[in-house]
Order: C-alpha cells, then sequence, then structure tokens
C-alpha cells in the first residue's frame, strides 16, 4: 500500500536541518516557535465524544465503544512567521486526547492520539520531493525559482493549490478542516479524517480584522455559546492514493461518515497561562494508536521532522514537552 521515494530520507533529512537552522534565525533562544503554524489563535478545552452504535465496519480501535475523551485543541494560522490573522492564510486544528487509555491497552510506551487538521481538503505539495523542494527555494533559495521548478515538471497546479489555501474565516470555530493524508483504521480500512462544523452560534465575519481577530472571535463565541464538530471518516475506495495528499478522495465514491462529535464548551481561553500551555504542547500525526497509524509519504516525513524539531525547540528554550 506505501511506497517509499527514492530519495525520501535524503530528503526529510535536508528538511530537517533546513528548518532548524531557519528556527535559530528567526527565534532567541528561550522563545523559539514552532517551525510551521507558530502563531495558534487558541487553546481550548474539549470533549471528544464516540458515536453510540455505529455500524461494525467502523467500529475500530478508538471507535470500537462509545466513550467520553478530554482533550486540548489548538487553534492556529499555517504561515511559518508570526503575522496577523488578517493576512489570508491556510488554518489549522490540532487534537490532543487525553484519557484515551492507549496505555493500558496498548502499553507504557503509547504515544496516545492526535488528530491533526487542515482547512482543505488536499495538500498541494501532495509528496516528498515536492514538499522538499518548497521548504529549500523558499527559505535557502527564492519562491521564484521553486515556480520555475513546478512549471518546468509539471506541477504548476501546486502553486495555484498552495494559493487557493489562502482564507480569512469568520471564526476557526466555523469552519471545516480535513486531514489531507490517511491513516490506518484496523487492519482492514484506511481512512482520512473531516471535521464539519455544527455550531448553533456562527461569528460574524469583521468588516476590519484586526491582527487577532480569529482568537477574539472564538472568545465572543465561547463567552456565551457551546461549539461542536462532527467528526468524520472516509473509507478509501478502489484507488485512491496514499502517497499523493494533493488528490481528493471522491465523497461521491466514499462519503465522510460521522463516528465521534467534538464538544467544546463555553470558557475563557485568552489567558497567558493558556498561551503558555500552546507552546508546551507537543502535536504529531505520529500520536496514534496502532488502529490509526499514518501512512503514506507526507505523514512519514512530518513525524520525522516534527518529533526532531519538537525536540529542538523544548530543548533550546529549556521548556517541557507535553505529548
Amino acid at each position: 500500500m506505501e511506497t517509499r521515494e527514492p530519495r525520501e530520507a535524503a530528503h526529510v533529512a535536508e528538511m530537517i536541518d533546513i528548518l532548524r537552522r531557519k528556527m535559530e534565525r528567526d527565534y532567541g533562544a528561550g522563545h523559539t516557535r514552532r517551525d510551521a503554524h507558530p502563531k495558534s489563535t487558541g487553546v481550548l478545552r474539549g470533549k471528544f465524544v464516540v458515536e453510540e452504535d455505529l455500524p461494525i465496519e467502523l467500529q475500530v480501535g478508538l471507535f470500537a465503544t462509545p466513550h467520553s475523551y478530554d482533550c486540548w485543541i489548538r487553534t492556529s494560522n499555517s504561515s511559518g512567521k508570526v503575522q496577523s490573522d488578517a493576512i489570508p492564510d491556510a488554518r489549522g486544528i490540532a487534537i490532543k486526547l487525553l484519557d484515551h487509555r492507549s496505555r493500558a491497552e496498548h502499553g507504557e510506551g503509547s504515544l496516545g492520539q492526535d488528530f491533526v487538521l487542515l482547512d482543505s481538503p488536499v495538500m498541494p505539495l501532495g509528496t516528498v520531493a515536492m514538499f522538499r523542494d518548497a521548504v529549500y527555494y523558499t527559505i535557502e533559495s527564492t519562491p521564484v525559482l521553486l515556480a520555475a521548478k513546478f512549471a518546468i515538471t509539471g506541477h504548476a497546479g501546486a502553486l495555484i493549490g498552495l494559493l487557493g489555501l489562502r482564507n480569512t474565516p469568520s471564526s476557526p470555530l466555523d469552519a471545516r478542516y480535513w486531514s489531507t493524508t490517511p491513516y490506518r483504521f484496523g487492519e482492514d480500512h484506511v481512512v482520512k479524517y473531516s471535521l464539519i462544523p455544527t455550531s448553533v452560534y456562527t461569528s460574524p465575519k469583521p468588516h476590519n480584522p484586526g491582527d487577532d481577530y480569529l482568537g477574539e472571535a472564538m472568545q465572543v463565541h465561547l463567552d456565551g455559546h457551546d461549539a461542536s464538530f462532527d467528526f468524520c471518516v472516509q473509507l478509501r475506495r478502489g484507488g485512491m492514493p496514499v502517497e499523493d495528499a494533493s488528490v481528493r478522495w471522491d465523497e461521491r465514491q466514499s462519503p465522510f461518515r460521522k463516528v465521534a462529535t467534538l464538544y467544546i464548551p463555553r470558557q475563557v481561553f485568552r489567558t497567558a497561562k493558556r498561551q503558555l500551555m500552546g507552546e508546551e504542547l507537543a502535536f504529531s500525526p505520529g500520536h496514534a494508536l496502532p488502529d490509526h497509524a499514518p501512512l503514506g509519504g507526507l505523514n512519514r516525513a512530518r513525524i520525522k521532522i516534527y518529533n526532531a524539531l519538537s525536540k529542538f525547540r523544548h530543548k533550546r528554550d529549556k521548556r517541557t514537552s507535553f505529548e
């Protein structure tokens, strides 16, 4: 099912080196931000509630029995630099389940369960080689050469796709998110994930959004209302690709099906304590139970990159990492 690219390991090692050096240049020791999604728009407390009476084929791993898991949720902007929320950008959401019972069921070495999603159904840089080119040319060279290479090699559509990721949502609580990359779903299936907003309240789009308008919108929402999402899985059918995250799986062939609800209760989250927690939390597609193990080249690369750079960041800043 998985097929590694010829220079995958070399590409990953090169990206780790480039991104580590960039972090050293961009941030002083003690204040090192993430290499990706460095600006958090909120760290929220929530509950992840597995549905009752799921069809047999969906009763897998975490979803085998109904259960309510406490969780932490981090919403973020995807730009590699901290910038105003008003600048169009892709937006991310990451969920870390607590009380996931994984250590009791799978041993003390279990990494628990995270879900890492983006507000796009695809990752335009869908392979490790394209990911490497984007990192190299945008940081070590110039985006003009990246555009030229993609045009020459027939990947101009990836550039158009990257531009299409940029948006200014009314609130992170109003957006839909996708995993973009695939994951195991037990021994017999492969899935992608999606979070679909279901809150009764939705935020109005500001006429003149400020630098932190996304966090402000979420706080207004959660001052007076709960928030919620349907957590859904899409089963892989036929030749849906595992190694190219730029290809959208056809929802007509395999629709997303709800397996859980993400509840976010009313709360005050715009505090210094939550902000510090956001810097200490570490999210990764590699934090997964065996039944939900990540698949595909981009996941393999992200796991190694996230792990290496998270260790570097926390060691450099003398912080404890909460995984």
